[in-house]
């Protein structure tokens, strides 16, 4: 199969790129300030590492309990309706917690369901949208698309922490979350906008067959298999460093939230960089090479707060997993894009998602407890091991021939 992307076309000149770009837009600068405004608010609220990590395990149990069944239902629906459908679920629930945090004085009763809901309304679109995308573009613009679209979400990490951080100075923090509810609502109408062909599917498989079907075509398809399996651990890592490094900065560097939102814009710069040189650099090496040499230079980021635990190096440490770590995201999902039809992707991209995410509940609930009982330190040490050796195994596989 060739993978290479026919880059002469400008992907500008689709209309219906440049329509999904921009309702991205909208949904992503929601989910960066999301993404940060919630760990801050439940450390607001707790003071603990513990109860951090737990926020963020249950924002991923979503992608482990219902991923698998996303991805056959966005296979079957028509896929504009359906991301809108999720996008006023992400209205309703921010709005919810929004009334949680202003009038209870539990609001973490509530704001644990709605996390769970949150994260599970999120992945509904994206699912949708990569599909979307698939059926927009043709087949030598996927990786173009990928890139773009990551640059997209690297430029919100720039921007979203730091708006986020800014009106920190100017109201309490949960009073983010109707400014979300606001762009949500924008990317609801610019979907509108959207004229799109769905190919009609008359017969559809019920539903378990459906999924055998999609399990079988995964794992037949052995690269993406392989870097199935690699993903799991780096993803699990990544977001594990990435929660503690905010606990980290808080509670043993004194940041404040603003500064803890500069830290973290500093790995959207990256991210943003590494964005528009991807096309360049895959051509030249190679994805499977690229992919491995990022996962283990990405690695290197996690023990730099331990070489030197400052601010700067914390905020350095950001940048760089961030620029380095995007190539291997777009690695995975340019590839994932490529390699399946339409008709399958719905359904791929729900079983990998799900097995992406499989090891990050259990990993984000046990490093608050790690980081108690033996430090950050430790802990970002054994992050950079293990995903070390993952590189390692990804390099002795087929994985590194995929051109």
């Amino acid at each position: 199969m060739n993978t290479l992307t026919d880059y002469r076309t400008s992907i500008w000149k689709s209309s219906s790129f440049v329509i999904l770009f921009s309702s991205a837009f909208f949904v992503a600068l929601g989910s960066k300030i999301y993404d940060l405004a919630l760990p801050l608010l439940v450390y607001d609220l707790t003071q603990s590492s513990e109860m951090m990590g737990w926020m963020r395990a249950v924002e991923f149990l979503p992608n482990l309990l219902l991923a698998l069944f996303i991805g056959v239902w966005v296979d079957r629906f028509d896929k504009k309706q359906w991301s809108q459908v999720m996008l006023l679920g992400q209205i309703v629930t921010i709005l919810i917690s929004y009334s949680a945090v202003n009038w209870m004085t539990e609001p973490l009763y509530v704001l644990f369901p709605c996390a769970f809901l949150m994260m599970a309304f999120n992945y509904g679109y994206h699912n949708a949208r990569m599909a979307m995308l698939k059926l927009a573009l043709p087949q030598e613009q996927q990786n173009t698309a990928t890139a773009r679209m990551s640059s997209l979400y690297s430029l919100m990490e720039t921007v979203g922490p730091v708006l986020s951080g800014a009106l920190l100075l100017l109201s309490q923090l949960h009073q983010i979350f109707l400014g979300l509810a606001l762009l949500w609502l924008l990317a609801y109408w610019q979907l509108n906008r959207l004229t799109l062909e769905t190919p009609q599917v008359s017969d559809h498989p019920p539903l378990w067959q459906a999924l055998r079907e999609g399990w079988q075509v995964l794992y037949n398809e052995k690269n993406m298999w392989l870097i199935t399996l690699a993903v799991m651990v780096i993803n699990t890592t990544g977001s594990i460093f990435w929660i503690q490094s905010i606990y980290f900065a808080k509670a043993e560097l004194s940041l404040s939230a603003i500064e803890v939102g500069y830290m973290v814009a500093a790995s959207g710069i990256g991210g943003v960089l590494s964005a528009f040189v991807a096309d360049k650099v895959r051509r030249q090496i190679g994805l499977g090479k690229l992919l491995i040499l990022s996962i283990a230079l990405e690695s290197v980021g996690f023990v730099l707060p331990v070489l030197s635990p400052t601010p700067m190096m914390l905020i350095v440490a950001f940048f760089w997993v961030s620029a380095v770590g995007l190539f291997s995201n777009i690695c995975i999902w340019s590839y994932r894009q490529e390699a399946f039809s339409q008709q399958h992707l719905g359904r791929i991209a729900g079983l990998t998602g799900s097995l992406f995410k499989l090891l990050m509940p259990f990993g984000l609930a046990a490093s608050g407890y790690l980081v108690t009982r033996y430090g950050s330190a430790e802990l970002f040490s054994v992050c950079f091991a293990v995903q070390f050796v993952v590189a390692i195994f990804l390099l002795f596989s087929r994985v590194r021939a995929i051109p």
